[in-house]
């Protein structure tokens, strides 16, 4: 069996048994029980479990990401409120237990959420998403809250956006009512925040331009 595959099956393995247990109550030896592999094939593919843990955080990033179109073409050529609605529908579809009755992607926020407040967090680690902010949002929140052009007020702006969704993800580790169950649930609560979020910027321009 190649590296490559042993490699590719701890990964895998880990990601399961951290997303069941955390980091703190995972051992090696579970992981190397899950992957059928040994701690030298551990330690020579990863390091040790703190590094394997980073590239599982990474690997769930970058599956929560791949599905986003928000960097496409079509998607940057959208009018502001069409492009707010699908920025709102891909930082909710994370949410969503009706596609995942295990309830895995709660477990795996709860752990990403942990390691984003750690003092020893790699910015690195949520670097793919803080590109949709700074490449989507900024714009288009700045685009929304036209002609005011305070760099200021348009930061807050952004930071106001993406920190009520940013609640919704912290409200799901201790409430279940957070979560989204169904098809019909999602799409009501990405109307309802897009209708939030674009109230809130009418307000805000309508306050700040007129000084």
């Amino acid at each position: 069996m190649s590296d490559q595959n042993t490699k590719d099956r701890i990964l895998e393995a880990a990601s399961r048994v951290f997303c069941d247990k955390g980091f703190k109550s995972t051992t090696v030896r579970d992981i190397c029980a899950e992957a059928d592999a040994n701690v030298a094939a551990i330690n020579y593919h990863f390091g040790d479990k703190r590094k394997l843990y980073y590239k599982v955080l990474q690997l769930w990033m970058d599956q929560s990401m791949k599905h986003s179109t928000m960097l496409e073409e079509s998607v940057l050529s959208l009018p502001p409120k069409e492009k707010l609605r699908l920025y709102v529908r891909n930082e909710l579809l994370p949410l969503c237990t009706f596609d995942d009755p295990e309830k895995a992607k709660k477990r795996q926020i709860r752990l990403l959420l942990k390691e984003y407040v750690s003092d020893d967090c790699d910015p690195e680690l949520f670097k793919c998403h803080e590109d949709i902010e700074e490449k989507i949002l900024f714009p288009l929140v700045r685009d929304l809250l036209a002609p005011m052009d305070d760099p200021k007020i348009i930061a807050q702006a952004c930071m106001a956006a993406s920190g009520v969704i940013v609640h919704h993800f912290l409200m799901i580790i201790h409430y279940p009512e957070g979560e989204i169950n169904s098809e019909e649930q999602l799409e009501f609560m990405i109307d309802f925040y897009t209708t939030f979020i674009l109230g809130s910027l009418k307000a805000i321009k309508e306050k700040y331009h007129a000084q």
